[in-house]
C-alpha cells in the first residue's frame, strides 16, 4: 500500500469565500443561506470530503446556485470553530445571513450532502421569513442568558487533589490512560498528577502514572518509526490512532515526559521526551528560520508501514507550515524549560528564538499579538495569543534574567485585561468583539483553558512586579471558573494547574 492511497487535498470547484461581514451581507441581499465549511489541514476526513463530496459536479453546481460558500480553517480561526463546530471535522453548517445555524452535520458523502443542501435550499427559498424569524428568536434567547459572576464562590483549593484522584480512579488498569475506548493524551491532567505525586508520594498515583506513561510510549499512539505522538487513539490499548500530528500535542507530551522523568528519575521517560523533541526539530520546525510549524496531515496508509526503510520510499504526510502564535509559545515554553534538564543547549536556544520571532512579527502596540504567520500576519484579537506567549516570556525571563521578557509579558497581559475583560462574568473573553461581527461571534465566550492560563500568568506577574491588583484579577478568574471546573472532568485540569500556580 502506498501513501498515494490517501486522497490528496485538491482545490474543489467551489468558490469558497473567507468569513467576512461582506459575505454575509451578500447572502442577505441575494436571499441565500450560507454554507459554512470548517476544515483543518491535518484532517483526513476533510481532504476526503473535499475530493469526494465537494468535488462532485452536482454538489458544486447546487452550491453555486443556492448558497454563499464560506470556508474556515479551524486552526486559523479557533473562535469560529469553537462556536460553530458540530462535534467534529469537517463541519458542514448551513447558516442564515445573520449567522445563525439552520442545520448541519460533520462528514457527508456526496449523495447525503446533496440531499441536505437541496432540502435546505428549498426550505429557505420558500420560507425565508419564518426561518430567519425562528433563528433570530434562538439568538435573542441565547443572548438573554445571564452572564453573572458567581457569588459566594472561592477557588477550589482541593482541585489538584481531586484531579489526581480522578487519574487514579479512571486509569485503565491494563493499558493506562483514561476511558474504556478511545483515549486522548490528557497533558494538563498528567501534569497535575505528577505535581501531586511529587507532593504526596502516593503509591496508587505512581502506579496510574507509570501505567499511562508506559502505555502511551509503547502503544501505537506513539509513532515508533518516525517519532512523535498522534492526537488520539481509538483503541483502548492505544491502538488505531488518528494519524494527524499537531505541534501542541508534541510539545505537551514532551513536557509531560520531561517532568515525569525529573520527578521519578526515570531515564526511559527522559528518552521519550528527547526523541519527541528530536522529531519536532526534524519535521515540525525550521531551525534556520526559528519557526515551529502547525501540524502534519493524517495519512493512514503511510503510517501502516512500520519499517523505516520502506517508509522512506513513500511521500511523507503534508506539513502545514503555518506558524500559530499560541502553539509556538506553548512549544517554546517546553523547549526553554527543557534547557534546564537536557545537556543540549540548542533546545532552549531554539525555543527562545522561535518565541522572539513570533512575538516580534505579530505584535502591534496596544493590540497584542496576532494568531498566525504564513507569509503574512493573520487574524488578531484572540485571548489565547496573549496568555500563552506571556507565560513563555516569563519562562524565558526566569531562564535568562532579562527583564525585557517579563516587561513584554506584563504588557501583553495588561492589554488583554483592557481589551478582553468581561465584567459580567469576571473573566476574560476569548476574542475582541467588533461592531461588524456576525452571528455567534457577537456573543462573548469565556474559554476555560485560556482563562486558567491567564490566572497563572497574572499570579506570576504579581509576584514579579509586586502589584496586588494582578493577583486579585487572577483570583477573580479562578472564582469565575470554579463552578464548572469539576464538570469538565480531566479535560478541566488546566484549572487545577492554575490553583497550583496561583494559590500554593
Amino acid at each position: 500500500m502506498s501513501s498515494t492511497d490517501v486522497p490528496e487535498r485538491t482545490v474543489p470547484p467551489i468558490a469558497w469565500e473567507d468569513w467576512t461581514p461582506g459575505a454575509f451581507a451578500r447572502a442577505n441581499d441575494e436571499g441565500r443561506p450560507v454554507l459554512l465549511s470548517i476544515s483543518a489541514n491535518w484532517c483526513h476526513g476533510c481532504a476526503v470530503m473535499d475530493n469526494v463530496a465537494y468535488g462532485d459536479p452536482r454538489v458544486a453546481d447546487l452550491i453555486a446556485r443556492e448558497f454563499i460558500a464560506v470556508r474556515v480553517d479551524a486552526d486559523r480561526r479557533p473562535d469560529i470553530n469553537d462556536r460553530y463546530n458540530l462535534d467534529g471535522w469537517p463541519t458542514t453548517a448551513l447558516l442564515t445571513p445573520s449567522g445563525e445555524i439552520l442545520t448541519g452535520s460533520t462528514y457527508l458523502p456526496a449523495d447525503a450532502l446533496l440531499s441536505m443542501l437541496t432540502e435546505a435550499a428549498t426550505a429557505y427559498r420558500t420560507a425565508r421569513a419564518s426561518l430567519d424569524e425562528r433563528a433570530e428568536a434562538h439568538a435573542a434567547a441565547r443572548r438573554q442568558q445571564p452572564r453573572t459572576r458567581a457569588t459566594g464562590v472561592e477557588p477550589d483549593l482541593a482541585a489538584p487533589a481531586w484531579v489526581a484522584q480522578q487519574v487514579i480512579d479512571q486509569c485503565d488498569p491494563d493499558h493506562g490512560g483514561f476511558g474504556a475506548d478511545g483515549k486522548f493524551l490528557h497533558v494538563p491532567a498528567l501534569h497535575v498528577a505528577i505535581a501531586e505525586y511529587e507532593r504526596t508520594k502516593e503509591a496508587s498515583l505512581a502506579r496510574a502514572l507509570t501505567r499511562t506513561l508506559d502505555g502511551m510510549a509503547d502503544g501505537d499512539v506513539h509513532d515508533q518509526v518516525d517519532g512523535g505522538f498522534f492526537r488520539y487513539a481509538a483503541g483502548r490499548d492505544w491502538s488505531r490512532p488518528h494519524t494527524e500530528k499537531l505541534l501542541d500535542d508534541q510539545a505537551g507530551i514532551a513536557g509531560v515526559y520531561l517532568e515525569a522523568a525529573r520527578v521519578f528519575g526515570n531515564d526511559r521517560w527522559r528518552d521519550v521526551a528527547i526523541d519527541t523533541i528530536r522529531f519536532v526539530r526534524a519535521t515540525f520546525a525550521s531551525e534556520a528560520d526559528a519557526v515551529f510549524f502547525a501540524s502534519l496531515a493524517a495519512d493512514d496508509a503511510y503510517y501502516e508501514v512500520r519499517t523505516r526503510s520502506l517508509r522512506r520510499t513513500l511521500s511523507p504526510p503534508r506539513v502545514d507550515r503555518t506558524s500559530l502564535t499560541d502553539a509556538t509559545a506553548r512549544a517554546a515554553s517546553v523547549w526553554i524549560r527543557a534547557g534546564a534538564l537536557l545537556p543540549d543547549t540548542l533546545v532552549a536556544e531554539f525555543g527562545a528564538r522561535a518565541l522572539d520571532r513570533i512575538v516580534t512579527r505579530t505584535y502591534a502596540p496596544g493590540q497584542g499579538l496576532a494568531h498566525w504567520i504564513d507569509g503574512e500576519v493573520g487574524y488578531r484579537g484572540l485571548l489565547t495569543d496573549q496568555v500563552f506567549p506571556a507565560f513563555a516570556l516569563l519562562d524565558l525571563h526566569e531562564a535568562t534574567g532579562n527583564p525585557t521578557f517579563s516587561m513584554l509579558a506584563e504588557e501583553l497581559m495588561r492589554t488583554a485585561l483592557r481589551t478582553h475583560w468581561d465584567d459580567a462574568s469576571g473573566a476574560l473573553a476569548d476574542r475582541v468583539i467588533e461592531p461588524a461581527d456576525v452571528g455567534q461571534l457577537r456573543d462573548p465566550a469565556i474559554p476555560a483553558a485560556a482563562n486558567a492560563m491567564a490566572a497563572r500568568v497574572l499570579a506570576r506577574l504579581s509576584r514579579l512586579t509586586g502589584d496586588p491588583v494582578l493577583q486579585d484579577r487572577a483570583l477573580d478568574v479562578l472564582r469565575a471558573l470554579t463552578p464548572g471546573s469539576r464538570q469538565q472532568g480531566l479535560f478541566g485540569a488546566g484549572y487545577a494547574l492554575a490553583i497550583l500556580d496561583v494559590l500554593r
